[in-house]
């Protein structure tokens, strides 16, 4: 199973985190919908298999639907690892990738970003809609507080988030944000460079083993629960 319980206390959550040495889990926001564009579908598979080729695990939103579901499907026919971390009321409504991939369900939408967080490596922001702003400025926010310092690319597939980073050069012409935030996200145009883009960002050392990833210990993570999705 994709985690396992550790015995850190919940004050040790807010931590600071280390620079990464190696990705081995990349967490894809992106959107519920699969928009007007049929290249974005595309694209998001492409990443999904090369996430599954480059034995890195794939974490997600949950549910086979827009674009966060075709990385998902892509990685999992690929042979890949897929940990789907979804809410249970969410669960109940959408439709779920019923092969291939591990689904923890939680109470709510704040534990899912919680676990979505700490077991990422590194994150990725397909196209999306207002969900996945959210989630791509938090990873930001924290960032630039100093609780982590894990890589995030933002798939500008077709100029997509471009009016979005249009509006943090606004923001910092306007001195709202500082230059070291305006960097900490990179942008890829195509989905065949998001990878080289991660792994260049981070530093490698060989001769340390990988680090187990942990599931951390949250007191309402006692109502979740864990399933592996078997064939079918």
């Amino acid at each position: 199973m994709f985690g396992s319980s550790s015995d850190d206390t919940a004050e040790q959550i807010g931590r600071s985190y280390p620079s990464q040495r190696r990705i081995g889990t990349i967490c894809v926001f992106g959107g519920a919908m699969l928009g007007n564009d049929p290249n974005h579908a595309r694209c998001a598979t492409i990443l999904g298999e090369a996430i599954a080729a480059a034995g890195i695990r794939l974490v997600y939103g949950g549910g086979c639907d827009g674009l966060m579901g075709q990385v998902a499907i892509a990685a999992a026919q690929a042979g890949g690892t897929v940990v789907a971390i979804t809410p249970q009321f969410l669960v109940e409504r959408m439709r779920m990738l019923s092969s291939g991939c591990q689904t923890i369900s939680v109470p709510d939408m704040s534990i899912r970003k919680q676990l979505m967080f700490e077991y990422a490596d590194a994150f990725v922001a397909l196209p999306g809609g207002i969900g996945t702003v959210e989630e791509l400025t938090e990873v930001m926010t924290l960032r630039k507080l100093g609780r982590h310092c894990k890589p995030l690319v933002l798939a500008n597939f077709k100029g997509f988030w471009s009016p979005l980073l249009g509006v943090f050069d606004s923001m910092s012409e306007a001195g709202f944000m500082n230059s070291s935030t305006r960097c900490t996200q990179m942008v890829s145009a195509t989905p065949e460079a998001i990878l080289p883009l991660l792994q260049r960002s981070v530093s490698f050392d060989h001769n340390e083993p990988q680090r187990p990833v942990l599931l951390p210990t949250i007191p309402v993570l006692r109502r979740s629960h864990v399933s592996s999705a078997g064939p079918g």
